[in-house]
């Protein structure tokens, strides 16, 4: 076996070396890719988590060979990092512009502004969803995908997706019910 594996060490021996000796570096690829401490120190544990699933395959492998490992898995995460910050901003934004469209063009400036209130009031909804919510809610609106597609893009099965979405409904027409009772207590008080 070569003097550069570290195969004989127990798994978590293994492990604490593989952690101490990449995780500056990996710490600071991720910063450096990031600009965002708490996205770096998410990615640095995720990176790690994977790397504790995958033990048996990393001790088999010389020592430059992880280090390619965990950066090529490195590299990875911030890919589908991007990718949902990607979507989710998009979505955002096309739900801003999409509410902006439907705005009434009247020259009643009540109206508008009411109607304005009011998607304030939605976005503010949408906003406090839990993110797996939010982003399959704005997937199916906005992206105008199904439950099988998003499934496909989220890796999640479709029933998971559907279930989910039932929920996103739910949540909202709760907190927009709450709203507008506040509202009305207001105005009577």
């Amino acid at each position: 076996m070569p003097s550069d594996k570290c195969g004989l060490l127990p798994p978590e021996a293994f492990f604490e070396q593989i952690y101490a000796s990449h995780r500056q570096s990996l710490h600071a690829y991720f910063l450096g890719r990031t600009g965002d401490g708490e996205v770096a120190l998410d990615l640095l544990q995720e990176i790690f988590l994977r790397a504790w699933r995958n033990l048996a395959r990393l001790q088999e492998k010389a020592a430059d060979q992880q280090r390619y490992w965990l950066f090529t898995v490195a590299k990875n995460l911030l890919t589908d990092y991007y990718r949902h910050q990607r979507v989710q901003t998009s979505a955002q934004t096309a739900l801003h512009d999409q509410t902006l469209e439907t705005l009434p063009t009247q020259k009643a400036p009540d109206a508008q502004i009411e109607v304005r209130e009011q998607l304030q009031q939605l976005d503010q909804a949408i906003q406090q969803l839990p993110e797996n919510l939010r982003t399959i809610l704005l997937m199916q609106v906005l992206g105008d995908l199904n439950s099988t597609q998003i499934g496909d893009i989220l890796e999640l099965p479709a029933g998971t997706v559907r279930y989910q979405l039932a929920m996103a409904r739910k949540r909202l027409s709760e907190a927009l019910q709450l709203k507008e009772i506040g509202q009305l207590k207001q105005n009577q008080g």
